[in-house]
């Protein structure tokens, strides 16, 4: 189990280095104009995204000093992303029921599965489109008709939107991974303050579209630029 951790530590340490290359470019092309480019890189985007989801998960499932190989087959059993966080979420809470009351076990699974819903499963199905190649046209799943409401969020994506998400995954991931390692210590000093920390993100970021970046951009202003994944 470690070294499928130190693996996917490494793969993330390079999706990281590359994720800074294309936003770079994605910033160049939007300040210089270059729509054409613009539109071709954030599909890419969407891609890497989809590729850190991914890694991040696996990383965050073999956590040292966490769960046991059969608690890890058994999330990885399942068969989409969506079904193995919300196992993996009730597998971690599992060492704190005895130090919590039911109500508030309850209320912070409550307030993870929500996060998990708007900033993690909701933007795959949009990004799972583009892995399949429907870039312009997306397809209901049997893939028998167009799906009119995805095929406009599709073709609605924005990079800003895409960048946005990486930031709040990773914290996501971080909150716990931190609950796997120490239930007990790390729980309490931290589950509280990241939580915070993702939700004050969240709303520093919920006006931020193409077009302020365009201005952040023309200014050469900081206060609209994105945190960096640490």
């Amino acid at each position: 189990m470690l070294e499928i951790y130190q693996a996917s530590t490494e793969n993330l340490r390079e999706l990281k280095k590359q994720y800074k290359t294309i936003l770079r470019i994605l910033n160049q092309s939007l300040k210089n104009k270059r729509h054409a480019e613009i539109q071709a890189l954030t599909k890419v985007f969407a891609l890497m995204y989809s590729a850190y989801a991914e890694v991040a998960f696996l990383k965050t499932i073999h956590t040292p000093y966490g769960f046991n190989e059969q608690i890890i087959l058994d999330i990885q059993s399942k068969k989409y992303l969506e079904a193995k966080w919300l196992k993996c979420i009730e597998v971690a809470f599992i060492n704190l029921n005895s130090i919590n009351n039911a109500g508030e076990i309850a209320n912070k699974k409550q307030k993870l599965t929500q996060l998990l819903n708007d900033y993690v499963i909701k933007p795959s199905q949009i990004r799972n489109k583009i892995a399949h190649g429907q870039w312009c046209k997306a397809l209901n799943s049997d893939s028998t008709a167009i799906n009119i409401e995805t095929t406009n969020n599709v073709n609605c994506l924005d990079f800003v939107e895409i960048d946005k998400l990486f930031q709040l995954y990773t914290k996501y991931c971080q909150i716990i991974e931190d609950l796997i390692e120490s239930p007990r210590k790390a729980h309490y000093r931290f589950f509280y303050s990241s939580l915070v920390e993702m939700e004050l993100y969240i709303n520093k970021t919920n006006m931020w579209t193409i077009d302020s970046k365009k201005i952040c951009l023309s200014r050469n202003a900081v206060d609209n630029v994105l945190l960096p994944i640490i």
